[in-house]
């Protein structure tokens, strides 16, 4: 299996067996906090109705395969 290369610091359990990045070669830009704030503000923000929905989903999907006494949600 081929190792991507990546920016130094990105992902450092394999940090060791990437190829050293060359000089002139891009790394993706730096997040902005800023944006990164305002967007996890958005996510905060959704829809209260569809976040239950969607838990309610979630919680019968993990706990549909296991034993009456090893429900995670019941």
């Amino acid at each position: 299996m081929r190792k991507e290369r990546g920016c130094p610091g990105t992902n450092r359990h394999d940090q060791a067996l990437r190829a050293p990045q060359r000089a002139g070669e891009a790394c993706p830009h730096k997040a902005d906090p800023v944006a990164l704030a305002k967007l996890l503000e958005e996510w905060m923000q959704g829809d209260e109705t569809e976040q239950r929905q969607t838990f309610e989903i979630l919680r019968r999907s993990l706990d549909e395969q296991r034993p009456a006494g090893y429900k995670l949600f019941s």
